[in-house]
């Protein structure tokens, strides 16, 4: 709707932000700006009337690898479920950044490798669908994006430096295959993919700006 939820992951002190957009552009609305949900995190996903919000820290320093909030009041979320009572570490220690599509999580997970879980409605819990790790040329598993078709995923891995831009099949979660690996440029960071339908790839990239490719 007309709601824009705000984080950041730096260290306390820190806010999780709502803003009501609806005045726009004579003024902005803050309905939130505390710590009562959580104090900071690193990447958030809006899927329908949910969000899912990665490396959650809550003011009492207690962390959660991955929540999911209700918004079907959208000014006021709801904690439906933390990954960590369903999967524990040390199998999925943190969510770095996630792609979520139908309650289907394409988890990024650093060095643990990307992990396809699935959010349960009737049961309000987290399952396994499937986990991609130790492929080849394997890092820190940083963030993904699926193709509109939903066959295909491309994902990167952040650390170290010069790793390259994966390429996969994800049609069977069971058995996630390697379709290509590229390299913007010897040395370059690939950050954060980005596809529009099912032929673009757009990559930002540390030292080498933005990259499009037709995939």
């Amino acid at each position: 709707q007309n709601f824009c939820y705000i984080i950041s992951d730096d260290p306390a002190p820190n806010k999780f932000q709502i803003i009501d957009m609806q005045y726009l552009p004579d003024s902005v609305h803050i309905v939130h700006n505390g710590t009562s949900y959580f104090e900071h995190a690193h990447t958030l996903w809006i899927d329908k009337d949910k969000m899912y919000v990665g490396s959650v820290t809550y003011s009492t320093a207690a962390f959660s690898p991955m929540n999911v909030y209700s918004l079907a009041t959208p000014s006021v979320p709801v904690l439906l479920r933390e990954l960590s009572a369903d999967i524990q570490p040390p199998l999925i220690n943190a969510v770095h950044d996630m792609y979520t599509r139908n309650d289907t999580i394409y988890a990024s997970c650093g060095f643990e490798g990307l992990y396809i879980l699935k959010y349960n409605n009737s049961t309000n819990t987290f399952s396994q669908l499937g986990s991609y790790s130790g492929y080849a040329n394997s890092a820190y598993n940083h963030s993904s994006w699926l193709t509109q078709n939903g066959k295909y995923l491309v994902f990167c891995d952040e650390v170290p430096v010069g790793r390259p831009i994966h390429f996969v099949d994800v049609q069977n979660l069971g058995n996630i295959q390697p379709l290509q690996t590229f390299k913007p440029f010897p040395g370059t960071t690939p950050h954060n993919p980005y596809l529009i339908g099912n032929d673009y790839a757009i990559v930002s990239c540390y030292q080498d700006g933005l990259y499009i490719y037709n995939i």
